[in-house]
């Protein structure tokens, strides 16, 4: 397959994980039952408080995270608040293990969370007040880590009001609907991996040139290569596939922290790159801003 005429090499992919139709969820996340008691002792629930949450949407800060039935990660660092906004208002149970450890504020539909000493992963369970939607939650707080401070959770059905919403602009007679940055990103992931006659046409979605010569840098630690492979935009938003090779001798799990750059949010085809020259060492990674990638400051 091609691209603008170019070929794309993304590698060889593993069979279990070729020609994903959708970005994946994380994998490091657990597939166990949600306990959401410890004992015989009921959990607590953390509910909204009476007062207006202040804005927080600052697309630098923000992490994005897409639910596909496996458990939200949310990794914290202990003395420092963080928020996680849903796309409801939750109610949140806390464990009587985590009382006095864990400390859950919510106002409308975000909770404030500040852990105060470490603590091992654990399963909490978020419920929308109206709706009845359940979204599992793997909270744990680690010294040293560095988190971005607001964690935003999507839900599939938004990529799904996404295309109401491009299909009404279009019968209004709007022929350019801009697309939400979810369904940009899997526009991209069909144009790298999914045959040409599969793939869908998406109006509002436009084509941006990009210099595909390697850039050094984009990931510490010098042991990936990096290339952009495309770059589509829509409305304000801009996504660029980047291809990350690992050159080291050892598999990588890649960090999306690891990333140099001011971007909203970055979504890896594959989440583990097998050593240099296996069928696997290499994969796409799916990087949306808000300016387009030449002109995003990298390096600060």
């Amino acid at each position: 397959m091609t691209l603008g005429g170019v070929p794309l090499d993304l590698g060889a992919l593993p069979q279990a994980a070729s020609r994903p139709a959708t970005p994946p969820a994380d994998p490091g996340r657990r597939t166990t039952a949600p306990a959401e008691t410890d004992g015989d002792q009921p959990p607590t629930l953390a509910k909204p408080a009476n007062r207006v949450a202040a804005p927080t949407s600052a697309g630098r800060h923000t992490e994005h995270v897409l639910f596909d039935r496996l458990p939200v990660q949310i990794l914290l660092v202990p003395g420092r608040e963080r928020l996680v906004r849903f796309p409801f208002v939750p109610l949140i149970g806390v464990p009587p293990s985590l009382q006095g450890l864990l400390e859950v504020q919510i106002i409308e539909d975000t909770a404030y969370l500040t852990a105060h000493s470490p603590v091992p992963r654990t399963r909490l369970v978020a419920h929308a007040i109206e709706g009845g939607t359940k979204l599992p939650l793997d909270v744990e707080a680690i010294d040293g880590k560095d988190v971005r401070p607001i964690l935003q959770v999507h839900l599939p059905n938004e990529a799904s009001a996404d295309d109401d919403d491009a299909a009404a602009s279009a019968a209004r007679g709007n022929p350019e609907p801009a697309v939400g940055m979810i369904q940009l990103t899997r526009y991209a992931a069909h144009v790298l991996y999914a045959p040409s006659r599969l793939i869908p046409a998406l109006p509002g979605v436009r084509q941006e040139p990009v210099d595909r010569k390697p850039v050094e840098g984009l990931y510490r630690g010098g042991e990936v290569e990096t290339a952009p492979l495309g770059a589509w935009s829509s409305g304000a938003l801009h996504v660029t596939a980047v291809r990350f090779t690992n050159r080291s001798t050892h598999p990588i799990e890649l960090d999306m922290e690891r990333l140099r750059g001011r971007w909203i949010a970055a979504t890896p085809q594959h989440w583990r790159l097998l050593p240099k020259g296996s069928e696997a060492d290499t994969t796409a990674v799916y990087l949306i801003s808000d300016r387009p990638y030449a002109t995003v400051a990298l390096w600060r």
